[in-house]
């Protein structure tokens, strides 16, 4: 088969697919063409000419279809793309999966210093992080998140007290301790917002 067939073959098989969407999901795929195959936009661009949403291809040079977003800044950006959703999904997941190791390793540092309790504490604290972000993420529930963020909220006031209690107190831990709570706090948002906000393609 030439690579013009194969090309064909990928557009009709779009062509298929996008046939059932609503008028509201194609007018979406070619505003965010970008994001999309060139075989997946010609197939959306043909329903929509046969749908009268559009009079022909050249339509498609208006700003309405060349991504022209708003420039209004938003807290989490909207991912068009199936694919780019995925990925990012997945690089979020990998970095919630990473900030378990960060208690552990505090523990086996505490361990070297004879500190039991605290090496138990966080090692307890990494594997139930991790545990936690697993079953989030095959069970895509929310209420999985209440003992997530009820994590940091005990990781926040244990550490602020520490940085309290010593004299005199450094500033700049607790800059370090914020930006590292709101940094996990966003990304555990974030890919709850993610979750709930799957693209059909």
């Amino acid at each position: 088969m030439s690579n013009s067939d194969q090309e064909n073959s990928r557009t009709i098989n779009f062509y298929e697919r996008y046939s059932n969407y609503t008028d509201t999901q194609i007018l979406e795929i070619l505003r965010n063409q970008k994001d999309y195959q060139e075989n997946a936009r010609n197939a959306a661009a043909k329903i929509a000419i046969e749908r009268q949403l559009i009079h022909s291809e050249s339509d498609l040079l208006a700003p309405e279809f060349q991504g022209n977003k708003s420039t209004r800044l938003t807290l989490f950006p909207q991912i068009a793309s199936r694919y780019h959703h995925q990925r990012l999904t997945a690089s979020l997941f990998r970095f919630l999966y990473i900030l378990s190791f960060l208690p552990i390793i505090y523990g086996f540092l505490k361990y070297g210093e004879g500190k039991i309790e605290q090496t138990v504490l966080g090692a307890s604290i990494g594997i139930a992080w991790l545990l936690l972000v697993l079953l989030f993420k095959r069970t895509r529930k929310n209420l999985v998140l209440v003992p997530l963020f009820g994590i940091l909220i005990f990781i926040g006031v244990s550490i602020s007290l520490k940085i309290v209690a010593n004299h005199p107190v450094r500033v700049l831990d607790f800059v370090v301790l914020f930006v590292g709570l709101l940094l996990s706090t966003y990304f555990l948002a974030f890919v709850q917002k993610l979750i709930q906000n799957t693209p059909e393609d």
